[in-house]
């Protein structure tokens, strides 16, 4: 039976059911799978255990198969003739496989059970996952991050009198209307573009209305009075709006939704503004208030820049038009483990373009076939034209040039790859679990932690030293 069949069988009934025996599968996961303490989606031992399961029992050709897959989830550039001897090697140890001569493999029972397990919690978190990337979950998080933040900019800007945080507030309201374009526009009337086209004029007009308020703040000086609360809020909005913004890329791109990829500036631009208050509240402790002014007028030229950039492309012609121009912070997971798959492709052996994508275009299907939404997070337009492209970008760029038909490195692409190499024996590195011990990051959560606490306890003391500068 190949793995394939137990998807069929696979409902909410599924779900809930595993709710029940998750303790006991994930025990099985974490004594067998050395990485990532037993999560399957992001090593690739799990991906030979499914190609034996499947059949592919013969060394060699199992090999063959491995070294084309393509994952989304990891920084391994591509699977080499040695990782591929670990896994086995791994595999023996823990009793998963047991190799009948020099060519033939096979899965024990254990094995068979581990990779049964793990498939069926691929299933289930891809279930979720795909749940997590959808459009209504962003509208969802958009709305209520937007009435959070209105919420304690107001209540805020009340307790200290400060009227410029309960303009900020007032104005987060006011975003919602964005949200509702989106919905009503976008999602109910299918007008991406002109729902697009309407995000990117309330862009320009913020960034009008920032020049405007950035000009006159130079000429007629404001006293900015820096507070701990202002701090606290100017910080977490803008780590918020840094998450929407990668949120709404990603769905934006998987869906294929122009509004929402436009929505994504839109957050680019709210994160950017409240780093540009947190700038203006440090130099405003050390009475330099012309800051804010000018870092503001810094933003709105970028606001523009990049709004004119998306204005030009949903003008397009249908015919000339290409969503994938428009480009998000999101767009990084794939640019990236396209890039590494593909130089770390040519590294190992030589390749023709076409053999190349043939390559890709088989490790992705396996990919989806095996790790379901953890493969290409439900982009169902990744395929060989993007690999492709991407390949040509590499080539326009001078990471890689043509020798006859082969594709090779240049200098720089040889340096690019040692240095997504080095990141990727890092990360393999830190996945192996060993057992807990005490890391650096724990510390400085740690500290951060306490830090925060101390400030919010001492926060009057901590204004009126401020104020006494």
């Amino acid at each position: 039976m190949p793995l394939s069949d137990i998807e069929k069988d696979f409902d909410k009934n599924n779900i809930k059911n595993r709710r029940k025996s998750k303790y006991q599968d994930y025990k099985l996961m974490k004594e067998s799978f050395p990485y990532l303490k037993g999560e399957p989606h992001g090593n690739f031992l799990y991906a030979m255990l499914c190609f034996i399961y499947d059949g592919y029992t013969n060394i060699q050709r199992l090999k063959e198969k491995m070294k084309t897959l393509f994952i989304s989830t990891t920084k391994q550039l591509v699977i080499e003739e040695e990782d591929i001897e670990e896994y086995i090697q791994l595999a023996k140890r823990e009793e998963l496989v047991i190799q009948k001569d020099k060519n033939l493999i096979e899965l024990t029972k254990k094995g068979k059970k581990l990779t049964e397990v793990s498939y069926a919690n691929n299933l289930t978190s891809s279930h979720y996952l795909k749940y997590f990337f959808s459009e209504r979950t962003v509208m969802i998080a958009s709305t209520v991050i937007l009435i959070v933040l209105s919420f304690l900019k107001i209540l805020i800007g009340f307790q200290l009198g400060s009227q410029a945080m309960l303009t900020e507030g007032i104005e987060n309201l006011t975003d919602l209307v964005k949200i509702a374009i989106i919905v009503i526009i976008a999602f109910k009337l299918k007008k991406e573009r002109m729902a697009s086209g309407i995000i990117i004029l309330l862009m320009f007009f913020t960034g009008g209305t920032l020049i405007w308020s950035g000009i006159e703040s130079l000429l007629y000086p404001n006293v900015i009075i820096p507070t701990v609360q202002a701090f606290i809020i100017s910080i977490l909005s803008m780590i918020l709006n840094i998450g929407m913004l990668f949120l709404k890329g990603m769905v934006g791109r998987i869906s294929g939704n122009l509004a929402l990829l436009s929505d994504s500036k839109d957050s680019q631009l709210n994160a950017m503004i409240s780093g540009g208050v947190i700038i203006g509240l440090i130099f405003a402790i050390f009475k330099f208030f012309f800051v804010d002014a000018l870092v503001g007028i810094v933003i709105a030229l970028f606001i523009f820049k990049e709004g004119i950039e998306i204005l030009r492309e949903i003008t397009r012609s249908e015919e000339e038009f290409d969503i994938s121009e428009v480009q998000v912070y999101g767009d990084h997971i794939y640019d990236n483990r396209l890039t590494a798959y593909i130089l770390g492709s040519i590294r190992r052996e030589e390749l023709s373009e076409e053999k190349l994508i043939q390559r890709f275009e088989e490790g992705l299907k396996f990919g989806r076939q095996y790790y379901k939404g953890f493969a290409d997070f439900f982009y169902d337009k990744l395929d060989g034209a993007t690999a492709r492209k991407h390949l040509n970008k590499l080539i326009n760029d001078g990471y890689i040039k043509y020798m006859g038909k082969s594709l090779v490195f240049t200098q720089k692409g040889l340096k690019a790859f040692y240095k997504a190499k080095t990141r990727e024996y890092k990360e393999r590195m830190n996945n192996v679990d060993v057992g807990y011990h005490f890391k650096t990051q724990h510390l400085y959560c740690i500290v951060f932690i306490v830090l925060l606490i101390f400030v919010i306890l001492f926060a009057t003391e901590i204004n009126q030293f401020f104020l006494s500068l």
